[in-house]
């Protein structure tokens, strides 16, 4: 025999073949047990997730009610301020026609108007 077939080989089965049975039936249940560790945690997170994504969705629908509320209460209140606004412009006008000085300016142009009309009158009388 050489040198070379009593070396040990870096081959993984090597190690399988070296390690008692009980030893890699134990360490097999090891990794059987981890695994359904792993997956009962990944079971719960997706049942917490679950519930999360359920209120995520529940507050996201109270939010556009409120939000809708709210859209629909600012509405009211522009409508609101608008009718008093166009109010207090009416009565703004009402008021400035109620002076005497706008009266005073009507008279006066009826008056022209008037005189105007009989000059023409005149006028025409005395052309025919």
């Amino acid at each position: 025999m050489t040198k070379e077939d009593t070396a040990p080989t870096n081959e993984m089965g090597a190690k399988v073949l070296v390690k008692p049975l009980p030893k890699i039936l134990d360490e097999l249940e090891g990794h059987i047990k981890t695994a359904e560790e792993a997956a009962k945690r990944a079971h719960e997170s997706a049942i917490l997730a679950q519930q999360a994504a359920t209120k995520s969705i529940t507050a996201s629908e109270y939010a556009r009610e409120a939000g809708e509320k709210a859209a629909e209460m600012a509405r009211k209140a522009a409508e609101e301020a608008l009718a008093k606004a166009e109010e207090a412009l009416v009565k703004a006008v009402v008021k400035r026609l109620a002076r005497w000085e706008w009266i005073t300016t009507l008279i006066v142009i009826n008056l022209a108007i008037i005189f105007g009309a009989v000059l023409l009158a005149f006028a025409l009388a005395k052309a025919i």
